[in-house]
């Protein structure tokens, strides 16, 4: 064997012995560091639980706090929980260390014991309901029966009825226009008054004396009022035809989870709140028409409403602002809180927050609750 293969070998030997040490070594530490037990509950795109109970969580809040725990130089030993309720319990109870998934920052949650971390993302209420199945012709027809479409023509139909009666009382002595038959006499009124109203132009028919162009006139001023009506009634009819608030659905049942920020908002409405143990079976009461909507949190509806087009569907406006944030028990006598809080800081700063928000919605949607 030449000098070189004999210190090729001897080279490939050293790195061999030298990477297994390493590894050892780095195993060695690895389990050498503190174990952190840290709740969490399915969430998406937040947190993810796989079925198998072994296979680790993933989402947007395990990738944080997977960084955070690195930095810090803990272990994490994870723990799953159903709702945050039964998280947020076992977290007071000392059985977990952290809690971290959606977790919305309130005064009540503080006030219970719990202390929360910097907010590493702002979301809010959002209201998602089913897909209508109607048709377009269908959609017409029930737009063109509803009261705030019928109400503006139903307008126009009487006041230019009130304004030809009075036209034709003031003209009809005079004027060959307005025929001496009370009923063709109205009715030409009731023209003049459309097509004077819709700024049609007066063509055959037009008052002569002073009187009779003085009600023209007050007629001109009233019909800005009337027209602006019109069009601003068929106007929020279209809006409100696409757009279901949570006003709209006044005495109507709403899923939410139980022990959620969204139960609490929801029972200061006058809708019906039914409350189940988690997102999926809310979600499935939905589909199954046994409420009219869902409340939860927007990045979570969001998720799926984008992963389902044609069968779910957010409307109205975020309802409230939120801050989601990573939790601890105030009654630890240790710096993790400051730790995590540093590590938040941190990555905020990297840029790593906005990187995620990116990756999980495809943009900083956190910024659209601003």
């Amino acid at each position: 064997m030449s000098g070189i293969k004999r210190l090729g070998v001897g080279i490939a030997l050293f790195l061999g012995v030298f990477g297994t040490l390493g590894f050892a070594q780095s195993e060695g530490l690895s389990e050498s560091l503190p174990i952190i037990k840290v709740g969490t509950n399915e969430i998406p795109p937040f947190v993810f639980l796989p079925e198998a109970a072994d296979e680790l969580p993933y989402g947007y809040s395990i990738n944080l706090w997977q960084e955070i725990a690195s930095e810090i130089e803990v272990k994490t030993e994870w723990q799953r929980y159903d709702s945050v309720g039964q998280m947020l319990d076992a977290l007071l109870a000392g059985d977990i260390d952290v809690a971290i998934a959606g977790i919305s920052i309130t005064a009540a949650r503080e006030a219970y014991g719990i202390d929360f971390s910097y907010p590493f993302y702002r979301a809010g209420l959002q209201l998602m309901i089913s897909v209508e199945d109607q048709n377009f012709l269908q959609r017409l027809v029930g737009r063109m029966l509803a009261w705030s479409t019928l109400r503006p023509i139903g307008l126009v139909i009487l006041s230019s009825s009130i304004f030809g009666c009075l036209i034709w009382l003031v003209e009809h002595r005079h004027n060959d226009a307005f025929s001496g038959n009370p009923i063709s006499g109205m009715g030409q009124g009731m023209w003049f008054a459309i097509v004077t109203l819709g700024t049609f132009g007066y063509g055959d028919v037009t008052p002569v004396k002073l009187p009779g162009r003085l009600l023209a006139c007050l007629w001109m001023g009233i019909s800005f009022f009337i027209v602006a009506d019109f069009i601003a009634s068929l106007t929020v009819d279209q809006l409100e035809d696409s757009t279901i608030t949570l006003e709209g659905l006044h005495g109507q049942p709403i899923g939410v989870v139980e022990r959620t920020t969204a139960a609490n908002f929801l029972r200061s409405h006058p809708v019906r709140v039914r409350e189940y143990p988690n997102f999926d079976a809310a979600v499935a009461a939905l589909e199954a028409g046994e409420v009219d909507g869902v409340l939860r949190d927007y990045p979570t509806v969001k998720f799926l409403a984008n992963l389902n087009p044609d069968t779910f569907e957010l409307t109205g406006e975020r309802l409230t602002r939120e801050d989601y944030g990573i939790a601890v028990a105030e009654n630890r006598d240790d710096d993790l809180l400051e730790r995590i809080n540093r590590e938040i800081l941190d990555l905020q700063e990297q840029g790593y927050l906005e990187s995620q928000s990116q990756q999980w919605f495809g943009k900083d949607t956190s910024e659209e609750a601003e």
